[in-house]
């Protein structure tokens, strides 16, 4: 799969494209009900398919006090995107150039001139071009006139309500992580790089692995059984978000303990994977005290992951 992040790199289209464009945070259900058409017209017409998205949120530069907190980074966007067979992608920055640019320019310049679209394809509620003017029923006017294919993608549905990336942060940010995989149709992850803490964890008897989240939404505070992943090596293991009241912290982390590893990773990235819940943040009257509580914590991490290997071989 190639990758883009500016329009100046692109190179010259060597047949004619399907593409879709948009956010795509998240990836979810719905984005993959479009890219499965995407994927479909392109071996049908034997064209080159392209997901054309905007990395970050375009709200970052349209109204910052109203972007919303990621789903996913742009590494784990092209890492699926690869996975779910798309041939291509571009993620560009959003600014005034593309802010400005009127529906049938958007189309002409970016879709057509640059991405050489034979085909477009997109949800039922894209909106596109300045002041957000466009939409699918636009889309498909100027197709028609400028003789590109459109295709629009009904909404997904899961429990009779359509699938979006709004509806993931709202049950992120409630905790309800049942949900979410099924929304996202995959366990939900964050990943960042691995930084240096204050080493209160190695003093407690349990080293952990700090990582800076960036905009990355986390489930609510408090303590979890994940699955990790650090290069290639899958590991086992607790995570505490929030902001250690034993200690009268101040300052947001995610600290992990891999079991069964202790090597020094600073720098390296840790994708970690959300199973279940273990309990919600709390203080502790004494250092004894929480140190009691990170044993049982890690021993209910091994039963909670033992459970889903079983389940899972089954």
């Amino acid at each position: 799969m190639q990758s883009f992040t500016n329009l100046e790199s692109i190179p010259e289209f060597s047949k004619n494209t399907v593409i879709t464009f948009g956010v795509f945070d998240g990836l979810h259900i719905g984005h993959q009900d479009v890219l499965d058409k995407v994927r479909q017209i392109g071996n049908t017409e034997n064209l080159t398919s392209i997901l054309f998205g905007f990395y970050p949120h375009p709200l970052s530069y349209l109204a910052p006090e109203k972007c919303p907190p990621v789903l996913m980074c742009l590494q784990k966007r092209i890492e699926i995107l690869e996975e779910l067979g798309i041939d291509t992608t571009i993620f560009i920055n959003f600014d005034e150039s593309i802010a400005s640019m009127a529906p049938d320019t958007f189309v002409n310049s970016i879709l057509l001139d640059i991405c050489n679209a034979k085909h477009v394809v997109v949800g039922y509620a894209c909106q596109f071009g300045k002041d957000r003017q466009g939409n699918a029923q636009l889309l498909e006017s100027i197709g028609k006139e400028s003789g590109f294919g459109v295709s629009v993608v009904p909404p997904t549905l899961l429990n009779g309500l359509p699938v979006h990336s709004t509806r993931i942060r709202q049950s992120i940010a409630r905790g309800d992580l049942g949900l979410v995989s099924q929304l996202l149709g995959r366990t939900y992850s964050i990943s960042g790089t691995i930084v240096q803490g204050d080493g209160r964890g190695k003093q407690l008897g349990f080293p952990t692995a700090n990582i800076d989240t960036g905009e990355q939404l986390c489930p609510p505070n408090g303590v979890y059984a994940i699955q990790a992943k650090l290069k290639e090596h899958w590991l086992n293991g607790v995570v505490n978000i929030g902001f250690r009241p034993t200690f009268n912290g101040t300052e947001f982390q995610v600290e992990s303990h891999l079991f069964d590893f202790d090597e020094v990773v600073y720098g390296e990235t840790l994708e970690i994977f959300f199973i279940e819940k273990i309990r919600s943040e709390r203080k502790f009257s004494t250092i004894h005290a929480l140190r009691q509580q990170i044993n049982r914590d890690i021993i209910a991490a091994g039963e909670i992951l033992e459970q889903q290997s079983q389940e899972i071989n089954q």
